[in-house]
């Protein structure tokens, strides 16, 4: 990959990473120079982030370095980090090199407080302790955008939200001061106005400290406005690299094409969005040829017995493809347009409403002293209403804090209310009692937010996704059933015997959403159910969403910070602001013509392009 006259800060060539048989890693190199930010795209399962592990030597047992080199060249002097001694590599992690991991869930330590954690990071690698650690590590939570820093120093990860989380593990990482930061999906969990403030922190940091920055990311906005390079991973494979601007302006690889066709806000309204038929070889693949060739549609019989190797183009670009191969002028080319969907039908409105909240209030009590007496209450939810029809969707968007994932756990009174009534299918579900609330759960199901912490990690994939049909009763065909259901989202029918610790973050929100369909609901509340996702399985997720709609009528209260995907699936958008929505109406309406003051900042924080933009 071609770069500045600067000396690279990390040089990675040939990094090759083994499990079983199978390569996860395979021959990736590539350098970062000082200032400079690479970004990593490619599908779940790829090898973006067990690149980023091999470089920090964390890797998982399973895996193995079977060759290559990682030099971290510091001051002009290299450190050869594949032959550090372990010892030696726990001075260059987090103080030299700083990682934003991509599940914060499982990176925060559950028994030990925020400020605790960021202060031992401050102590071994910046030698601060006492109140000044706790200064600093208040400034470094403020600096991420995390309300209240001085008392979330003293809560637990539990105690944090999916977003709160994310900035917690951000500051983390950030308190080293390192040179390089490898940023593994830094803002998945983030709604745009957050994101936008994190995005913009990294920038102002690398600059002031000329830091320089490895970007493992599914969100080609988030590409757009950080990166510098571009690598696209396949397989295991680097397969096109590239400066940000000859990419975005010229997407090679007809893989890197595919991606750019499944963006939801490249396609019009009510039309399926452009999918990758297929999915990524599993790790113990053997492969012969190119690897994306079982899915590319312009791929010719050479492609599946001959490795490509890498061919350059103008403006420092270099792809590793067939098609672009001088000595074979005789092959199909990429100037056909990339097909599109066939336009779907829109289900028909019901006359009443499937779903009616009036005035829900939910508050949590503030308790103090040794017998924990009630003193106040935080008002999570406060007079909240609104109408959903069956077939239609309805898109809640907000601030991570503002009380989103609070009204849907609401409604399917996982939370009490404090007040108001919720009403699915004219029925009063605030009067009901546990047993008399299980048969109306077959109704209403949610995909929660954090699909790790959502799924039993000590049972198999087929009995998590089971656990509703017998509870509600539904006991014919269920193997069949679990089979249907995992192919549907993109998975395989004899994954339904490995545990959720097997699966990547995109594959585990995937799980999530056939555990939700397993008892055919009429409502899904779906909380962030794309957030962990690539934007291939977006598309397939999204679409498989809106067949089902239109398919069964079903409704969908639709919780995310994606402004491009409310875009494009929502009919109608609630906008809420400190536990109150402050506008709300058709999609047209409020994306199109926003009349409140925060609805226009939440939309002028999204980088994709909206409707109405260049």
């Amino acid at each position: 990959m071609t770069g500045s006259a600067a000396s690279p800060l990390l040089k990675v060539n040939g990094l090759t990473v083994q499990i079983g048989n199978g390569r996860p890693v395979d021959q990736v190199s590539f350098e970062i120079r000082p200032g400079e930010t690479l970004a990593l795209l490619g599908e779940s399962g790829c090898g973006k982030s067990m690149t980023a592990l091999a470089v920090m030597r964390l890797l998982p047992p399973a895996a193995r370095l079977s060759g290559g080199t990682v030099d971290y060249l510091s001051a002009g002097n290299a450190r050869p980090l594949l032959s550090l001694t372990e010892a030696e590599m726990r001075s260059v992690r987090g103080g030299g090199i700083g990682m934003i991991f991509q599940e914060p869930s499982t990176s925060l330590n559950p028994v030990m407080s925020i400020g605790r954690q960021i202060e031992e990071v401050l102590l071994l690698h910046r030698g601060l302790q006492g109140d000044a650690a706790r200064r600093r590590a208040r400034e470094l939570l403020e600096s991420v955008g995390l309300p209240e820093a001085e008392r979330r120093l003293d809560e637990y990860p539990f105690q944090l939200s999916g977003g709160m989380k994310q900035r917690a593990m951000i500051a983390m990482a950030l308190a080293g001061d390192p040179e390089l930061l490898i940023a593994d999906e830094p803002t998945t969990a983030l709604d745009v106005t957050i994101q936008a403030q994190v995005l913009e922190l990294l920038k102002t940091l690398q600059r002031e400290r000329n830091m320089g920055m490895l970007l493992i990311t599914h969100d080609l906005g988030v590409v757009e406005r950080m990166a510098d390079h571009v690598g696209v991973m396949y397989a295991g494979q680097l397969i096109e690299v590239a400066p940000r601007e000859q990419f975005f302006a010229n997407p090679a690889h007809p893989y890197s094409r595919k991606l750019f066709a499944a963006l939801p806000e490249r396609a019009r309204h009510g039309q399926r969005l452009s999918t990758i038929p297929g999915r990524v070889p599993p790790l113990d693949t053997q492969h012969v040829g190119c690897r994306f060739a079982p899915r590319c549609s312009v791929a010719f019989p050479d492609c599946s017995t001959l490795e490509p190797g890498w061919h350059a183009q103008a403006g420092g670009q270099e792809v590793r493809c067939h098609l672009f191969d001088p000595a074979r002028p005789c092959m199909p080319t990429l100037n056909t347009p990339l097909p599109t969907e066939p336009q779907q039908t829109a289900p028909a409105v019901a006359a009443s409403p499937l779903l009616q909240v009036q005035d829900l209030k939910v508050h949590f009590p503030i308790r103090k002293g040794l017998l924990q007496r009630t003193v106040g209450h935080v008002s999570a939810v406060d007079g909240v209403s609104f109408e959903l029809q069956a077939g239609r969707t309805l898109a809640l968007v907000g601030e991570s804090g503002c009380g989103k994932t609070t009204v849907g756990k609401a409604i399917l009174q996982l939370i009490a209310p404090t007040a108001g009534s919720v009403r699915l299918g004219g029925v009063e579900l605030t009067a009901l009692s546990g047993a008399a609330l299980q048969p109306l759960r077959a109704q209403a199901q949610m995909v929660f937010q954090d699909p790790f912490a959502s799924l039993n990690p000590r049972l198999r994939i087929g009995t998590i996704i089971a656990e509703g049909m017998h509870a509600l009763g539904q006991r014919a065909h269920v193997a069949e059933r679990i089979a249907e259901l995992l192919e549907q989202v993109g998975l395989r029918a004899d994954m339904a015997t490995r545990y959720p610790h097997e699966f990547s973050g995109g594959q585990r929100q995937r799980i999530a959403i056939a555990r939700a369909l397993a008892v055919n609901p009429k409502l899904i509340i779906c909380d962030e159910p794309t957030s962990a996702l690539d934007v291939s399985v977006q598309a397939q997720i999204i679409n498989l969403l809106l067949e089902l709609q239109d398919k069964l009528g079903l409704a969908y209260l639709f919780i995310t910070h994606n402004m491009a995907v409310v875009d494009y699936i929502a009919d109608d958008v609630a906008v809420m602001y400190k536990g109150r929505i402050v506008e709300i109406g058709s999609a047209d309406a409020v994306l199109g013509k926003p009349q409140h003051d925060y609805t226009q900042s939440l939309l002028s924080a999204a980088f994709t392009r909206m409707r109405g933009a260049a």
